[in-house]
């Protein structure tokens, strides 16, 4: 019920935070939850098929005693173990698509011209930029798109580009990735996530520059076309949320909401806790069985 909850308040909470902040909370927070709901599936699962002759031999506990006391019923265990293995198939499959996609980018990046350093120019006709994280990461820009900005546009450009690779950028989209494959309440993460990362680059890049400059690049860079070979896990400057990103550099930084932070860490140990009582619980339920096992055979 918790991971739930935070499902529908993270994504707008997040968004009234500073975007560093919320990027954290949205990725992390919901790998939280969602090993959370996980967690408690396994749990509902496992005393059906602790109920199973191989498992209570080797465990040494009563499959009588263990299912006379077991509150679940079978068919709502049952269907904490089928979902259990849908979930997990699932999440499997989006983690290792986000491997392939690292591996592709890690390649991409090394096949771009070494001579510039970070920076890699390339001739197109169509403006571009975007980061592509590697060993190192690489920054690219389309010479349309340079010609189109100004000196300080540029430095808006490059410094909001850096920033992806410097903060890991696709890490945390990875993260919030899985937690939404995991647990389908948490659904709305991963482009609350792509959002938040975004906007912790611009407000890197206004640092670097100023506010209206990083707003100003972001506008002419909103005719930008992806890279048609990209991977999933590059990061091009102005992909999503043009509008939005613009109002928000045009207004001043965000400050950090206690309230809102402590009600979305109030959730994930919630979470935490609920689990961790859970787990007690099923545990007790062993221990008996296991007494009872011990009982029969003296």
């Amino acid at each position: 019920m918790f991971s739930g909850v935070f499902g529908v308040l993270a994504p707008p909470l997040a968004r009234r935070l500073p975007p560093a902040a919320g990027t954290w909370l949205l990725s992390v927070g919901g790998l939280v939850a969602a090993a959370g709901s996980s967690t408690s599936l396994a749990l509902l699962a496992f005393t059906l098929a602790g109920q199973s002759s191989l498992l209570s031999s080797r465990g040494h506990w009563s499959v009588d005693s263990l299912r006379h006391v077991d509150p679940v019923a079978t068919p709502v265990a049952a269907a904490a173990l089928a979902a259990l293995a849908i979930l997990a198939l699932e999440a499997g499959l989006v983690g290792w698509r986000r491997v392939l996609a690292v591996r592709d980018a890690c390649r991409l990046a090394a096949l771009l011209p070494a001579h510039g350093g970070e920076l890699a120019v390339i001739p197109s006709p169509v403006p571009q930029a975007y980061a592509v994280p590697g060993r190192p990461g690489r920054i690219v820009v389309s010479t349309s798109l340079l010609r189109q900005l100004s000196a300080g546009e540029r430095r808006a450009v490059l410094a909001h580009e850096r920033s992806h690779l410097r903060h890991h950028h696709h890490v945390h989209q990875s993260l919030a990735q899985l937690a939404a494959a995991t647990n389908p309440l948490l659904s709305r993460l991963p482009a609350a996530a792509g959002s938040a990362c975004e906007r912790w680059a611009d407000e890197d890049a206004a640092k670097a520059s100023n506010r209206d400059v990083v707003a100003e690049a972001l506008t002419r860079a909103a005719t930008s076309k992806p890279a048609a070979a990209a991977s999933a896990v590059v990061l091009a400057a102005a992909a999503t949320e043009i509008t939005i990103r613009v109002a928000a550099l045009r207004a001043a930084p965000l400050r950090l909401a206690l309230w809102r932070l402590a009600l979305l860490v109030g959730l994930l140990g919630a979470t935490v806790a609920a689990v961790a009582e859970a787990a007690h619980d099923t545990e007790r339920l062993f221990e008996f069985a296991q007494y009872a096992y011990r009982a029969q055979h003296r």
